[in-house]
């Protein structure tokens, strides 16, 4: 019962911290969106009252110049309000043809172009200003005297990019944040793992001790040599793993190891800790090269991948670390276990996930902090099938 809800507080706690961090980004996300749209709606609800605007002012206009033609009159004065409609500034780009397509007045249109293909251009123009606005007809005395045609101001234009520029921005933006969010996660992970690791260390110092004392004891009682040896194997390994948590959080000295002595010495070791009917093979590729690392955490890497595989095989079966040198020195741990379900192999790194009962999750997150991090390496799952699994390490060659 105790180990049950010991169990349920860890998985909880990590279960929190994550659903936390995952709902402060859903939330983000949603605000981001409602704020993306609610500023394009506006925009697209002022283009298209501008627009009408646009319209509006055009019918104006062509009420003027028709009104204009009908005053046939040349000594009674032009109503004032139609000569200002008629004179007014715009920035709306038109052209007024009469019913054979010829040009008769035109506004904010190229200059240059018209000069130099007038028929081909106004035709043109014709055509694009259609497809934005039906054609204003002005009548005279009944019958069809000119055609309006008007495209989109500059501002109209200009606006319709504006949805880009603002989405470029807001992502930019977004990107910004999630970058310092993503940053200031890390460093409170970072803190996080390094209280849990010293505090670790901190704890195993006193049963070491008192086990060394015992040792002592043991040795004075004429207690077997061979007995004594193995226990003496195990309190070195005990301060090792002490070692190895009090090293969290700062930087490890490294110095230059042939991975050959210390897989050699790892697989010694866990050979005689495992069940009868595992194999621990090492094969070691020709040419090797010396590697700057620090052996006692990546001991603690190779060492956390074995277990594993010693896990998935129940018992029986066979794990084989391969060594060789390229550009890189790689290790490859292959076992003939049951291999990772496919629904999780992509989230086997993150902290808190685990397919074991009792684990915390969090063996192959600092396998690979520790191999990436400290040692500027590559930790990798090559593939992992029910017939086994396989991962990779690779390591900088000093």
């Amino acid at each position: 019962m105790q180990q049950i809800k010991i169990h349920y507080i860890r998985t909880s706690m990590l279960d929190h911290i994550f659903f936390r961090k995952k709902f402060i980004r859903i939330i983000g996300f949603v605000l981001a969106m409602g704020f993306v749209g609610v500023t394009l709606w506006n925009t697209n609800a002022l283009i298209q009252r501008i627009e009408e605007e646009e319209s509006l002012q055009m019918e104006l206009w062509a009420l003027a110049q028709q009104e204009l033609g009908s005053n046939t009159d040349i000594n009674e004065p032009i109503n004032p309000l139609t000569f200002k409609v008629l004179t007014a500034e715009n920035s709306i780009p038109m052209i007024v043809v009469n019913d054979k397509h010829e040009l008769r007045f035109s506004n904010n249109i190229d200059t240059k172009k018209l000069a130099q293909d007038s028929l081909a251009y106004v035709q043109e123009l014709i055509e694009d200003f259609g497809n934005i606005h039906p054609p204003i007809e002005i009548t005279y005395q009944n019958s069809l005297y000119q055609k309006i045609y008007y495209g989109q101001s500059m501002l109209v234009n200009q606006l319709r990019y504006y949805p880009i520029a603002f989405f470029v921005i807001v992502f930019l933006l977004i990107g910004l944040i999630i970058a310092y969010y993503t940053s200031t996660q890390a460093a409170l992970e970072n803190k996080l793992w390094t209280g849990m690791a010293k505090e670790t260390a901190h704890q195993l110092g006193t049963p070491i001790s008192s086990l060394m004392g015992w040792l002592t004891i043991l040795e004075q009682q004429g207690t077997d040599a061979e007995i004594l040896a193995q226990i003496k194997k195990d309190i070195k390994r005990l301060e090792t793993i002490s070692a190895r948590f009090s090293k969290i959080g700062s930087l490890p000295n490294k110095k230059e190891v042939l991975l050959s002595e210390l897989t050699e010495e790892l697989a010694d070791y866990m050979r005689i800790r495992m069940p009868k009917n595992i194999a621990l093979l090492v094969a070691v590729g020709p040419h090797e090269q010396k590697v700057q690392m620090n052996p006692t955490l990546m001991m603690w890497v190779l060492e956390n991948l074995i277990k594993n595989s010693v896990d998935a095989m129940r018992g029986k079966g066979t794990i084989q670390l391969h060594l060789s040198w390229d550009k890189n020195a790689v290790i490859s741990i292959q076992d003939t276990g049951s291999g990772i379900a496919k629904n999780i192999q992509n989230k086997i790194f993150i902290p808190g996930e685990t397919t074991k009962k009792r684990g915390w999750g969090l063996g192959l997150a600092l396998a690979k902090r520790i191999v990436e991090q400290h040692h500027k390496g590559k930790l990798k799952l090559v593939e992992s099938s029910p017939s086994g699994t396989t991962f990779q390490i690779e390591l900088p060659i000093s």
